[in-house]
């Protein structure tokens, strides 16, 4: 799935033009038809990924519509584009094409909270009181991993809703929580140290949140780079927690 590849590029005139290749590169896809939406959302609904990636790709542009009316927010482009997109991901495995909403008016409030997120961490608005710090802490103590925990402030994204159909859990009370959160520790465990560091960073998992540069300068690699690891990482992850989780039940 093509999420945003554009490098990290400092000046506005470079950005633009990483942006245009990015407009270029995700231009190929076709837009699509309501029957289409329509199609992809029945298949989504059944848990097919090829599905949900097609309708994300073919939704990528919009996203990049929306992220130019939060430019000269703090925030740079790429990362309201990568932010946007998770929006756009979390709206394709919720959507429902038999309300009669097309998917784009439907996904624009999912990124544009991601993107508004960013805006606000970027800004320092949602600093996390210091006893709130100490009870996380202490829960993380006691339960070191969280794969459904939120990722980062305000936000109802977490590792395992990446990972799974967003109405699987719900949908298959034979599927008990802790053989869920099993499967996603073995998948877990399927990454090398690097991948899963950033998984980890990115997620909150034994941690706190971290934004895609804060990880960039701790393994000090551009962003761009940050985003193909964690990609990368998460398709990995879907397939072992998958095969896992189809041999516990």
């Amino acid at each position: 799935m093509i999420l945003c590849n554009f490098a990290a590029i400092d000046t506005e005139t470079m950005e633009d033009s990483a942006l245009n290749r990015y407009l270029d590169e995700i231009g190929k896809e076709s837009l699509l038809s309501d029957e289409e939406e329509r199609k992809l959302s029945e298949r989504i609904q059944n848990g097919d990924q090829r599905a949900l990636s097609k309708l994300v790709e073919a939704n990528l542009r919009f996203v990049v519509s929306v992220a130019r009316q939060y430019k000269g927010k703090g925030v740079a482009m790429e990362d309201l584009v990568s932010e946007g997109n998770i929006g756009l991901m979390k709206a394709a495995s919720r959507f429902d094409a038999s309300k009669g909403v097309r998917f784009v008016n439907y996904a624009v409030a999912y990124i544009r909270q991601q993107m508004e997120r960013a805006i606000d961490q970027q800004a320092g608005l949602y600093q996390v009181p210091k006893d709130v710090k100490d009870e996380v802490q202490a829960r993380q103590q006691s339960v070191p991993l969280s794969v459904d925990a939120p990722l980062g402030h305000r936000a109802n994204m977490s590792l395992l809703s990446v990972l799974v159909n967003q109405d699987a859990p719900l949908a298959d009370e034979r599927v008990h929580s802790e053989t869920v959160e099993a499967a996603v520790e073995y998948a877990l465990g399927t990454l090398d140290a690097r991948d899963r560091s950033v998984v980890n960073a990115f997620f909150g998992i034994g941690q706190e949140h971290e934004t895609m540069a804060e990880i960039a300068e701790d393994l000090n690699i551009k962003r761009e780079r940050v985003r193909q690891i964690r990609d990368k990482a998460i398709r990995k992850l879907r397939k072992a927690y998958k095969d896992r989780l189809r041999e516990l039940k």
